[in-house]
């Protein structure tokens, strides 16, 4: 097997596909993961992401395809053969050891030296900020504090990938985000190869370096979570990773970045966007790149349409808004509250946004 930093993937999936009896969950899979990234698979239920990494775990067997780890062929391996770890969303610690024995558990049952046992049991409990606990049962323990165990579990074993499988989705919202920040610096510390599978997209854009959006058993969209945000080139990404506003428009000048919406009205995009040589595009943007003004005071922006509130949800740091457009129908907006005026629902008020925030998707 390679070494870290041999420039060979982590992971790589040739072709993977997986069919059950009545349909095909995973559809010709090609992925490569980089060595020592915190890579999340992202998707509603159903989409295949979840099959996938029990595939590369070993849990569930290709119907064709090939799993590699660190460039070996492990798709006919156990999953006790291959040099991965995997975090559930059910913690599975054994209620009657305590948090030290659970985390041992492994170690122990390779045999290996009690003193060594020891050693690492204790620098992965300070690693997971559990030192002092290794004498508690599971049920002392909170929700959060069990799923550093059950990860702590997981890494005494020096995985050279760690498989997570939801493993934040039985906990509540602050715990939640409380350990996306822990699971990040944890990442980082050890510098393996982590491959999360979440369906919360805030989760993943959170920790991941590079996110793939799964839709129907294959990959729609892979990249940094802020390029697939600012461009997810099609419908479903746009409207899975964040909210957003589509328009359907004619092109009338590709050069100049012009377009028409359906009753006459101009929007402008960036030329580089247009140079596939498309007549009709469907335009999106997010909610919060857009504005908000008074018809009383226009907007700077290009791109301006009239509209009617018709309903504002304040959410603390931001209001979110409703507008009823004539020219692109009902539109999403959130306003950062910074002491501006807040419209109220039936207010009449114009909707602006600028070129460079404008992306197509197919």
């Amino acid at each position: 097997m390679t070494s870290p930093g041999s420039g060979v993937p982590a992971v790589e999936l040739v072709s993977l596909t997986k069919e059950f009896a009545d349909f095909v969950a995973v559809k010709e899979l090609d992925l490569a993961i980089d060595d020592g990234h915190f890579f999340a698979l992202l998707g509603p239920s159903g989409c295949g992401k979840t099959t996938t990494l029990r595939m590369i775990g070993g849990f569930e067997e290709p119907s064709s395809g090939i799993v590699r780890l660190h460039g070996e062929d492990v798709t006919g391996l156990k999953p006790y053969r291959r040099p991965v770890n995997t975090v559930f969303q059910s913690y599975a610690l054994f209620p009657h050891l305590t948090i030290h024995e659970n985390v041992a558990f492994g170690l122990r049952r390779q045999k290996i030296d009690p003193g060594e046992v020891n050693r690492r049991v204790g620098e992965v409990l300070e690693l997971v900020q559990l030192t002092g606990r290794g004498r508690q049962r599971p049920r002392q323990l909170s929700g959060g504090q069990q799923q550093r165990v059950a990860l702590a579990r997981a890494l005494v074993n020096h995985p050279r990938v760690l498989l997570l499988d939801e493993p934040l989705g039985a906990l509540d919202l602050k715990l939640r985000k409380e350990m996306q920040i822990e699971l990040k610096r944890i990442q980082q510390e050890v510098g393996i190869t982590f491959i999360h599978v979440t369906h919360d997209q805030e989760e993943a854009m959170t920790m991941a370096d590079t996110i793939a959006v799964m839709h129907g058993g294959t990959i729609e969209r892979m990249g940094h979570p802020d390029e697939i945000y600012e461009d997810p080139r099609t419908t479903f990404v746009a409207g899975f990773l964040g909210a957003s506003n589509l328009m359907d428009a004619r092109v009338i000048s590709p050069e100049q970045g012009k377009l028409v919406l359906g009753d006459g009205t101009p929007v402008w995009i960036e030329p580089s966007r247009l140079m596939n040589g498309a007549t009709t595009v469907s335009v999106g943007v997010r909610p919060e790149k857009l504005h908000l003004s008074a018809p009383d005071s226009p907007l700077e922006t290009p791109n301006r349409v009239p509209g009617t509130v018709t309903d504002a949800s304040f959410t603390g740091a931001s209001t979110q808004y409703l507008v009823d457009t004539q020219q692109i129908g009902e539109v999403a907006v959130t306003i950062q509250n910074l002491g501006d005026r807040r419209f109220r629902a039936n207010d009449q008020v114009t909707v602006g946004w600028y070129p460079e925030h404008c992306f197509l998707v197919t």
